[in-house]
């Protein structure tokens, strides 16, 4: 969860604390405070605020809802043991070489990568879009042996397979923002 998400998590909670007090002084029988602030907020004057108020809030309800049931990655690594001590490399970390690693290939326009670790190492899943005019045997080898050697030089990781998947083709490098 995200620093916004926390913020309205935080701004949400602390709303639903105050309604159930004032539920709770009502309860306990306190009406008369209860229904003085209720007064003094059900006017007319105000019931735009509190429809406005009111979306606020009902969005902010969907988005934790949406938050909260969407599966969030793992911050995975790989852990290797040194002899001074622990070395992790995380997941993310190892996709963006292998990113960095890849667009420098001539002909590559995109790439997107995605490492699993396994018990013999990790594996990587590129997708590519390329340029039209090369050979995607030819440059599909070089990827895999250049990502192979790159995370094991930086690394240290063993590499036990790179899957690569050309996705589309593109004549025009994207421009860069």
């Amino acid at each position: 969860m995200g620093p916004f998400d926390r913020g309205i998590l935080v701004l949400y909670t602390f709303t639903l604390t105050l309604l159930f007090l004032a539920l709770g002084a009502w309860l306990a029988g306190w009406p008369d405070l209860v229904q003085r602030l209720w007064g003094e907020v059900n006017t007319r004057s105000y019931q735009e605020i509190l429809w406005a108020l009111l979306l606020v809030y009902f969005i902010m309800g969907l988005r934790l809802l949406w938050r909260s049931l969407k599966p969030e990655r793992k911050k995975q690594a790989v852990v290797q043991e040194g002899g001074l001590g622990q070395v992790r490399v995380s997941l993310a970390a190892i996709e963006s070489l292998s990113e960095k690693t890849v667009a420098a290939v001539p002909g590559i326009k995109e790439v997107k990568a995605k490492v699993e670790a396994s018990s013999r190492g990790v594996a990587l899943n590129l997708k590519l879009i390329t340029a039209p005019d090369i050979n995607i045997p030819t440059v599909s080898e070089d990827i895999q042996r250049e990502v192979k050697d790159s995370i094991y030089n930086v690394a240290g990781l063993t590499v036990s397979e790179v899957r690569v998947s050309v996705e589309s083709f593109v004549a025009v490098k994207p421009r860069v923002e």
